[in-house]
């Protein structure tokens, strides 16, 4: 039985799918977004005036989550077993912020639902399913292998 094991562990890990880039590019996208989003409140702090203590602490609070954010694009890429269910959680939380904004703004709440739907629909398919899977074995076979600096959280 412990050679069928040894032979079911990957030697590297297994190719990623075509919808694991689109996952990946939404992911990443919104990171970037996140991380403009923090540089422009920290401009507008500083000539803010009576706002600029507010703005200041929304640019740390979405600095915060798109170094967050990116730390999870990376963790797609080399296919970390974490890496899904936070990018599943955080695409969840983006589609209800975009359906309660709906009705202020239907391009607000269209750019927060449209990702969303697309990041879940590439992660959910069947290839990139079973990528994980390999991906998993091949980390628990290989714990310290494919995880260039900064080593696995």
């Amino acid at each position: 039985m412990s050679g069928e094991q040894e032979e079911t562990v990957p030697d590297a890990l297994p190719p990623r799918p075509g919808h694991l880039y689109v996952a990946i590019a939404v992911v990443a996208l919104e990171a970037l977004a996140l991380v403009a989003v923090a540089g422009a409140c920290v401009v507008l702090a500083v000539t803010g005036g009576q706002l600029g203590t507010s703005l200041l602490a929304l640019g740390v609070m979405f600095a915060i989550l798109g170094v967050g954010m990116i730390a999870v694009t990376r963790s797609l890429w080399v296919m970390h077993r974490w890496a899904r269910p936070a990018a599943i959680a955080w695409q969840v939380l983006q589609a209800l912020f975009g359906v309660s904004t709906f009705q202020a703004g239907p391009l607000l709440g269209l750019a927060a639902i449209v990702p969303a739907v697309v990041f879940l629909y590439a992660i959910f398919q069947p290839r990139v399913l079973y990528a994980f899977e390999d991906a998993i074995a091949y980390h628990e076979a290989h714990p310290a292998a494919p995880a260039p600096p900064p080593k696995r959280w």
